[in-house]
């Protein structure tokens, strides 16, 4: 008696694999290249020299020893803080990274967010190297 193959794992494999590859997912991410836009536009506001937060993530130098620490604050979504209560209603501003978007108009701003928190997991496993300097 044969073994019946089941091509639905197999189908998924390779509709997963390709789609990476489609996309241009890369295994790495570097400083300059993938990371420090995100910081710029989420973090560096509270993480520089004279705010709130405890370090500085303006440069590769401030931020390498952070790496571990800024991809689990990032993936344990303890990164950005927000403490208000969104049953109270909608805050302007709001500096949180949501589990899902309802509107199908803010789609492109969920993708955009897993890709920024691929970014930022992938910096350290990759080795956390600074790349090339950004354009200016």
């Amino acid at each position: 008696m044969r073994t019946r193959f089941r091509p639905t794992t197999w189908n998924a494999a390779l509709v997963a694999a390709f789609s990476l590859a489609a996309s241009g997912a890369t295994d790495s991410a570097t400083f300059n290249k993938d990371v420090l836009p995100i910081l710029q536009k989420n973090c560096q506001a509270c993480h520089r020299p004279g705010e709130a937060a405890p370090f500085s993530l303006l440069t590769y130098e401030s931020a390498r020893p952070w790496a571990k620490a800024i991809k689990n604050a990032v993936v344990s979504r303890k990164m950005p803080p927000w403490f208000a209560d969104p049953k109270y209603g909608h805050f302007l501003m709001t500096r949180v990274f949501p589990k899902r978007m309802s509107a199908p108009s803010q789609r492109g701003s969920m993708q955009a967010l897993r890709k920024a928190t691929r970014k930022i997991g992938l910096f350290p496993s990759s080795g956390a190297t600074a790349g090339t300097s950004a354009p200016t």
